[in-house]
């Protein structure tokens, strides 16, 4: 929209309380900003409950993308010193092996790489692996290990509800459920001027910034908008974009206390005594039925013993099918929508390594008005169809 990074709203609506949008909120409810917090269900419940929330810039490229979540791993470490911060930051480290021939090149290339642009990475022996996390169960013979010690993750639970909190505190309202489910964004000249809720609400706002993950492209087209926000599929059977995600415990001492990643079974610690786990080839969408769930978690328990002590008397206690927001190109879609002045997007398959980043980021575009140069690779303009270069004689 024309001078749309002149904007500097009074008021703005944030559509979505994951960790992103509950990110957001806080940091322009502190920077003074008249906020409104709108959440479907309940505050960090979406795909945000479900993330591994590794932080990490570990496999991102381009360059500018692994520099954008190496600032973040950064802002979340200034930020846990702050009072709440021991409640959710973890910044145990991760180990990850491989064993096949392709997989052992790719790994010492990536550690290169990684460690070629500062990025705290080195490959490590058996010896030291388990000096690291004495629970590890290493395969015979023993594969190539890498460690990057400044990996961590995060607790998201706690840590969206002292954001929320942290909102509220500085004047936002936040709204759940049926008032907090938007319906409609009312314009009027081209310009945004309020948001319904399916409760019949109506909130005036200068600026709606819409961080509601998978629900996004959905949102946008209530403005009406030409500008694509384009995202992998997630609804169809056999998409990409749903994960199988799996809580088991409890872990006996000594167990985990680090990240691990192998071949077969992504496993942390999580809170109550348990683990999460995770696996590459977990093939599962909204439409796998319930029976095929369970014996998708069965497995990746036996690939977790497998790999660490600690989960010999451990059950599945959780299991469910997260969607994750992904962009059809891998990178964030942050900025102002094209075509719909006064709405601002968020997406992306990063949002926990990047959430506290990137909310100061948005939040510094919308107060002063000035575009942040990080951000340039990633608006949501890169879309929109160009025309082609007339032919010449």
């Amino acid at each position: 929209m024309p001078g749309e990074n002149a904007l500097r709203p009074r008021s703005c609506a944030v559509i979505g309380a994951g960790v992103l949008g509950a990110g957001v909120a806080a940091r322009l409810a502190e920077a003074g900003i008249g906020v409104t917090l709108l959440e479907q269900a309940e505050p960090g419940r979406a795909a945000t409950r479900s993330s591994f929330a590794w932080l990490n810039a570990n496999d991102k490229a381009p360059r500018a993308y692994h520099d954008l979540n190496h600032a973040g791993m950064r802002a979340w470490a200034g930020l846990s010193a702050s009072p709440g911060g021991a409640a959710w930051y973890r910044p145990a480290g991760n180990i990850e092996w491989a064993v096949s021939g392709a997989g052992r090149a790719l790994l010492a290339a990536r550690v290169h790489r990684l460690a070629g642009w500062g990025y705290p990475a080195r490959l490590i022996d058996a010896a030291e692996a388990a000096r690291l996390e004495p629970s590890l169960r290493l395969p015979q013979p023993a594969p190539d290990i890498a460690w990057f010690p400044d990996e961590g993750y995060l607790l998201t639970e706690p840590l969206v509800s002292q954001l929320v909190g942290q909102a509220a505190g500085h004047g936002a309202t936040v709204l759940t459920g049926e008032p907090g489910r938007v319906v409609s964004l009312d314009t009027a000249d081209g310009a945004l001027r309020a948001v319904r809720t399916a409760a019949g609400l109506v909130m005036a706002a200068d600026a709606v910034v819409c961080c509601a993950g998978r629900w996004v492209p959905e949102l946008a087209a209530l403005a009406t908008v030409a500008c694509p926000v384009p995202l992998v599929p997630w609804a169809p059977p056999g998409a990409a974009a749903p994960g199988l995600v799996v809580q088991a415990g409890p872990v006996t001492p000594p167990g985990p206390t680090r990240m691990v990643h192998t071949p077969e079974v992504y496993l942390r610690p999580h809170s109550g005594g348990l683990m999460h786990l995770e696996a590459p080839d977990a093939a599962v969408d909204l439409h796998t039925p319930d029976t095929e769930l369970r014996r998708w978690a069965d497995e990746l328990l036996r690939r977790a013993r497998l790999v660490v002590r600690g989960l010999a008397d451990a059950t599945v206690v959780g299991y469910r099918v997260c969607v994750r927001p992904m962009p059809v190109d891998g990178q964030s879609i942050v900025g102002w929508l094209p075509g719909a002045s006064g709405l601002y997007v968020a997406v992306t398959h990063s949002g926990v390594t990047l959430g506290a980043h990137v909310a100061q980021l948005i939040t510094t575009e919308l107060v002063s008005g000035s575009a942040a140069a990080e951000l340039a690779p990633y608006r949501p303009d890169r879309f929109i169809p160009t025309a082609p270069a007339p032919e010449r004689n």
